[in-house]
Parts: C-alpha cells; structure tokens; sequence
C-alpha cells in the first residue's frame, strides 16, 4: 500500500532536541518538536529529519480492510474514520501519546487483527528489538530484514510453548519495539493495554533510510464477533520519536499500568531450591540449605534483612495437585512454621494454571478445562490448562492459591502463565488475554495484598497490574545440563532488551550459580543479576559447594546494585553490526563460541560503569583488562 508523504494525524509525541544526523556521511540536524497531522489520507507524525505515516486497518476473514484501499477515509472530529470492505469502519483517534484504534460493524462478522501500518523515513536505521512474547523467549535487536509475508507473520503468532521462545525474531516483535541507529534518530513503539487482544509491531527496511512499520493487536487467533453497530476497541500504544532512546523507553515504561506503582516491593536475598537439587528436593535440603545460606549471606546484606527460603518443583504431589508429597513429611506447613520461627520468610513455586492429564481432577471435573488447547510438557507430558472463566474452576484455583498462602508461604512464584493466554473454547467465550486477566485478578485476590507474586514463564504487561516480580529470561541451566556462560549471555541479551520493563516490575534474572563455572564466569553471572537491580538468590546445593567458591561474584559492589530496586542502562542499545536473527544459548553451547550481540558497557543506578567480555580474549577498554567471559566495573 503506498502511501502519501504529506501529514496525516495526531500522535502527540515527546521528543529529544539533540543532534541527529540523516544519514552516516551528513551533516547533523535537529530534531525538534513533532508535527502531527489528521488528514483524509492518513496519519502523519514527524520531527526534523523522522517521519512516520499510517493507516489503520482491520482484518476479517483472514483479509485486511481499509486503510483508503475500500473508499475514501474522512476526518470525523478527532478521529480518522475508513470503510472496511463493506463490514464497517475502521478508526483511530490520539490523546498525547496514546495511540487508540477501533472497528464499528455495520454487517455481523469477526474481527481478528486491528492494526496501523505504513512507512517512515528514519536516516540510518538499520536494526530494531524483537521482543519475545513470555520470559523465556528469545529477545534482542536484530536487523532491519525485508518485509514479512503475512503468512510468516500469522505464523510466528501461532506458535506456541517451547517453538516460540526459541523463535529467532525476524518477524515480528512482542509487546513493544524500538528501530533506529548508533546514531539516531529513534522510534519507539509499545503497546499501553492488553485488555482483549495480543498487541505486537512490525519493522522492516525497505531502502536507505526508508522503513515500513505495522502496529497490531490480535492475530493470536482471536476471533472478536461484532453484530450491526457494535463496536471493538483494540488495544492502546504509546509512541515516541527522538535522539536519546534510553530516555523514550524509560518514559514509555513509565506510562505501562503496574502494579508497583501504588504497592512496591524491596527486592529480596535467598536461596531457591531449583537449580541443582531439580524435583528431587526434600524437606532435609530446604531445612539445611537454609542455615548455610544465612552464613554465606548476611556478611553481604545484614543481619537485618530477612532470608527468603524458595521451595521450587518438586514438593508437590503432581502439577494440578499441590499438596505435599512424601519427601516432605513436616508438611509444607509445617516446614514454613519451623523456618519462620528461626527468622527465614517462605516461597513456594507452583504452575497454578496447569494440570496433568492424568490427574484425578481432570477426570472428575472435565469441563473445568480449556478446549482445543494444552500444553505439552517436556518431561511431565500433556498439560490441561484451567478455564478460569468456569465460576467452579475458579474457585478451586482461589482456594488453592488460599490455602499454600495460609501455610505459611508469603511468596508465590508461579509459573507457566503463559498457557493460560492460550485461545480455545471456555466457559465463557473470551479471548486468550481476557482469561490471563482474569487468572491473575483471581490469584492477586486469593492470595492476598501483602503476598509477593513472582510471574514466571509468563508474558509481561499483562501481568504487571497483578504482580510484584517477572522473569526476564530463560532458565540458567538445565537438567542434566549445569550451569554454563553461554546461559549468563543468554540473560544478559534478554535483560538488554527488556530492562526497561525492570522499572514496572522487579525483574528476575534467575540466581547466582556459584558451581563449575571458572571465577571470572561466576563474576560475568553474578554483574548479570547486579545489572538487573531487583534481589540476590543463590540456587547450588550450598552443603556440597566448595568452600573457596561460596562468595564467587559477590562484593559490595555488586551487591549494592543486586538490591537497589532500579536495573541498570545499556550504555550502546543499537549495535554497530546487528545480527540477521535471534541465536540462543543452546546453539552457543554446542558450538562452544558466543554468537549473542547485546550491549557490552552498562551504566549502573549508582554510576559506575560495568563492561562485559562476550569473548575467549582479554578484553582492552579504558585502560582496564576485562578478562575473558568476565566483567569488571571500569574507571
């Protein structure tokens, strides 16, 4: 679809006034103040040598309408309306930097994707984030590549589980996105709601300094059925342009609904059981990791900070039935009881959303499920998902999430989330992000105020009105596979795409893992976490670590910035020579040679400068040596 150079519409959009070149051998301009314009032809917004033009869209039965391509748009106050395909019309309005879009039915159909989309001239971009949909999906900046079919597009939002989070990115980003240069100019585009359907941004390069954007919610299989004269919403997105592009995406941060605005949490110091005692922990290793963890810890933190003791998989009788099994014959309260009697606070991990197919639950209460749609477990096999929409289900999961809080546990860290957004048939007909909303709104209830929820596994802006820590990235390691650097860089490229959402959530990075890594790994791990700024956990089994390895990656340093609440900031977010697609630490360990791309030089909230060595050589920067697969704050 082409579009007109000349203004269309009204995105009132803040922006840098410093010096931005428009194209590597030019002369810098300035970029001011964005002029914006409505027209019957579409949206304009631009500022000095940036631009920006769009149409919106909606898409019905698999084919996108309007956009002037089914008759001629009007300006109808404050809103741009067009004809779409004889279904109806599609409109978009703004108010300062919120972005809305909408579709009014004048036949009954069902709408599946409401979207923005056209192109922009901005000088010199060449790379832009791809942004995964959950914690553990690949996410970095990669090139500007051509543009997607819609059949890749469709495609890549169809995925689901463990194909998506080892997506490589090319086609689309999650959530929100910024595209630009080393040099400037920026844009960043990010999603405000995520009410009804999945929002998500296109980027692709069409020639120098010209690129083609699409701004999209729904596609995920939504199927949205309107009669004559109804009216659907799609979903709010924020949009800036400017030069200093840390500056956007910490505003744009600043504007997500979140729950840390009105009820914040410190970040927390402790042990999780997870990462080498798997499912197979027992009451005995909780009870005598702890005391160590107190020893190793309170040189660090002080004796005056609470441990938090983090019981992971395993204590469980099986998913979808949490009541504790044999190897915890205290009870899961009981063991809270004794351990906060010796001045440890609890956490408890579960998948609240998830049930294996086996279980006697499934087989008494059938329509408590999700049809059309599972989840397919790795090792436990065939997963159902809860129907929250069910009024029966939903009590169960209230009264679960209830009693593990009243045993003792004032953290949950709950897992898996993202199969409860999974669209298919429910009690309610309902979309995927309507039913996630209202898991969480159940869980936040049930378990109460004054209980830290930990999302895990789960996508961000939808759960961050609901709870207190999100999971930035994948696992650090896995069964039988230990711990590993190639896992550190993993977390570190996710965190450089993500820290800005590290101010609406206290974002977790996973532990510190202090076990068969050489010391400067440990150090290179343990900046990792320091850089994510929201709490300090070790996961080893800490009875059989060797003693000379018990405070690798720790000093005071570091743990300041493990424990001020605030992630640090990429100092060089747009690489000079981004990669064509997403790697992950899988493909690196086997190659046994880094292949990530993500920021190497941090600035952390109390000012020091942190350099990470993503290679096998030393590393020469500023008069300081960064050893190999290390990291050093520099002078």
């Amino acid at each position: 679809m082409q579009l007109p150079s000349r203004t269309l519409w009204a995105v009132i959009i803040v922006v840098g006034s410093g010096a931005v070149g428009c194209g590597d051998d030019d002369p810098p301009l300035q970029c001011g103040e964005l002029v914006t314009e409505l027209s019957t032809e579409g949206i304009t917004i631009s500022g000095g040598c940036a631009r920006l033009a769009l149409r919106p869209l909606v898409r019905i039965d698999g084919v996108f309408h309007g956009g002037g391509d089914d008759g001629t748009c009007e300006v109808d106050g404050s809103e741009l309306r067009c004809p779409a395909g004889g279904a109806g019309e599609v409109f978009a309005s703004v108010s300062g930097s919120r972005l809305e879009i909408g579709f009014e039915a004048t036949t009954a159909c069902e709408v599946e994707v409401l979207a923005l989309e056209g192109t922009g001239r901005l000088p010199g971009a060449a790379s832009w984030l791809s942004n995964g949909f959950q914690s553990w999906s690949q996410s970095g900046v990669i090139a500007l590549g051509d543009r997607p079919t819609d059949g890749e597009t469709f495609a890549a939002l169809a995925l689901r589980g463990d194909p998506e989070t080892l997506r490589t990115g090319e086609e689309l980003s999650n959530w929100y996105t910024f595209i630009g240069s080393p040099r400037g100019p920026d844009v960043v585009i990010g999603a405000l709601s995520t009410e009804r359907l999945r929002p998500w941004v296109q980027a692709a390069r069409i020639e120098r300094d010209d690129v083609w954007v699409r701004i999209a919610s729904g596609g995920a299989g939504e199927h949205v059925a309107l009669e004559p004269g109804e009216t659907l919403n799609g979903e709010s997105f924020h949009v800036a342009i400017g030069d200093d592009l840390a500056d956007m995406l910490t505003s744009y941060a600043a504007v997500l609904p979140t729950r840390r605005t009105g009820a914040p949490v410190d970040p927390e110091v402790g042990w999780n059981s997870w990462y080498e005692l798997w499912d197979s922990v027992d009451e005995t290793a909780v009870r005598e990791n702890a005391e160590i963890a107190r020893v190793l810890l309170e040189p660090f933190v002080g004796s005056d900070v609470p441990l938090r003791i983090v019981v992971d998989d395993g204590w469980q009788r099986r998913w979808g039935e949490w009541e504790p099994n044999d190897k915890f014959p205290s009870g899961m309260d009981g063991l809270a009881s004794d351990l906060a009697s010796d001045g440890f606070e609890m956490g408890v991990w579960l998948a609240p959303l998830l049930v294996e197919e086996e279980s006697s639950l499934v087989g008494e209460h059938p329509d408590w499920f999700v049809e059309d749609a599972a989840f397919e477990h790795i090792v436990h096999g065939s997963m159902r998902i809860l129907d929250v929409t069910h009024p029966d289900a939903a009590a169960h999961l209230a009264a679960v999430i209830s009693q593990i809080v009243g045993w003792g546990y004032g953290l949950l860290k709950i897992d898996f989330l993202f199969a409860g957004s999974y669209e298919g048939i429910r009690h309610e007909q309902v979309t995927g992000m309507e039913a996630y909303h209202t898991a969480l709104a159940i869980i936040r209830a049930a378990a109460g105020e004054d209980t830290v929820l930990l999302a895990v596994g789960a996508p961000p802006l939808p759960s961050f009105p609901y709870v207190d820590g999100w999971r930035l990235g994948g696992d650090i390691a896995f069964d039988p596979i230990g711990p590993s650097w190639y896992f550190a860089v993993n977390q570190a490229r996710s965190l450089a795409a993500r820290w800005p959402l590290c101010h609406a959530a206290l974002c977790d990075p996973d532990p510190l893992l202090l076990r068969e890594m050489s010391r400067d790994e440990v150090d290179f791990a343990g900046w990792v976490v320091a850089l994510a700024g929201s709490g300090l956990f070790l996961s080893d089994d800490l009875r059989v670590l060797p003693q000379e390895r018990r405070t690798w990656g720790l000093d005071e340093t570091r743990v300041r910035a493990m424990m001020s609440g605030t992630p640090s900031v990429p100092i060089d977010l747009v690489p000079e020579d981004p990669p064509h697609d997403l790697t992950n630490q899988m493909l690196d360990l086997i190659t046994g040679e880094n292949s990530h791309v993500l920021p190497t030089r941090w600035t952390t909230p109390a000012g020091e400068t942190v350099v990470l060595n993503l290679t096998d050589d030393v590393l020469q920067t500023d008069g300081d040596d960064i050893p190999p697969r290390g990291a050093r704050v520099i002078r």
